[in-house]
């Protein structure tokens, strides 16, 4: 096991911003609260990738939250992404239980304690929501993965990112609930669920990238038929998570051959021909 040293933390400019804010308005009570709590949080999902020696480069807080830099999202099974995305949310749990002892304690004022339940409980349930990229948008991910090929779980996932962030907007809206500071989350929201969008055919590519470099092979193992003319770009589209595939080609004069998923990417990154066919991978 890696040691669990603290990562290296990187806070956004326009957070101090905000902390003049809070001085000068009186909240900052409520600032502290909130650092604490986003902090402890990304503290879970850290703790819990090193245990797995991801890499990470840093814990970078902003004004919305916190995020963990790491390259290691979608090519790592599915169990270890499952067990780091959930760790940041199961911090909070661990955090009521803090509020609590320190409620039997009497240390903090009661104002102060019903302020850091609720923000507990807010961070919490809102971070659940199935929008990119809270946690609750990386589980979606993750649920899709195990039924879908990455490449159209990863757009699924953003679909119902967008939507639910269009129907959670109607809805504060209805509730009249409005207020700059849910204006500025939906825009930056938006923002995130752009770049990501730009980003599926590089996340896409890594994927497949991480597949060609690993030397393991998954448990759970598929063979499936296709014709000798298919495009191999085509049949990494096929492709799902946490499964070795063993591909069977029919060519035009009715023969059959096995092609391993092995010998379908070395062929495709090894030539670099983006037109090359299954046919093309018959080795012998």
């Amino acid at each position: 096991m890696s040691n669990l040293n603290l990562p290296p933390v990187r806070i956004h400019p326009i957070l101090y911003f905000f902390l003049f804010i809070a001085i000068l308005t009186g909240m900052l009570v409520e600032f502290v609260i909130i650092f604490l709590i986003v902090f402890l949080h990304e503290l879970g999902h850290y703790t819990c990738a090193r245990i797995f020696n991801w890499r990470i480069q840093r814990i970078f807080l902003w004004v919305f939250g916190g995020v963990m830099e790491t390259d290691e999202y979608g090519t790592r099974p599915l169990k270890e992404e499952w067990l780091v995305t959930i760790a940041g949310p199961v911090m909070h749990l661990f955090i009521y239980l803090i509020l609590f002892l320190l409620e039997l304690g009497n240390v903090l004022p009661d104002t102060t304690l019903i302020m850091a339940y609720q923000y507990n409980s807010f961070i919490l349930f809102g971070n659940l929501l199935p929008i990119w990229p809270l946690d609750g948008g990386k589980l979606t991910q993750l649920s899709l993965d195990s039924f879908f090929s990455y490449q159209l779980s990863h757009k699924w996932m953003i679909l119902i990112s967008v939507i639910t962030i269009v129907v959670s907007s109607l809805f504060v809206y209805m509730k009249q609930w409005l207020s700059l500071s849910f204006v500025l989350l939906i825009i930056f929201l938006i923002w995130e669920n752009r770049l990501e969008w730009k980003r599926r055919y590089y996340k896409w590519w890594r994927f497949l990238w991480s597949r060609y470099t690993m030397q393991e092979h998954y448990r759970k193992q598929i063979e499936i038929e296709v014709p000798t003319n298919l495009r191999l770009l085509d049949l990494f589209r096929l492709f799902k998570r946490d499964t070795t595939y063993h591909i069977r080609v029919f060519d035009n004069a009715g023969n059959v051959y096995i092609v391993s998923e092995k010998d379908c990417l070395r062929g495709f990154f090894d030539n670099r021909d983006v037109t090359a066919n299954i046919g093309q991978m018959r080795s012998g």
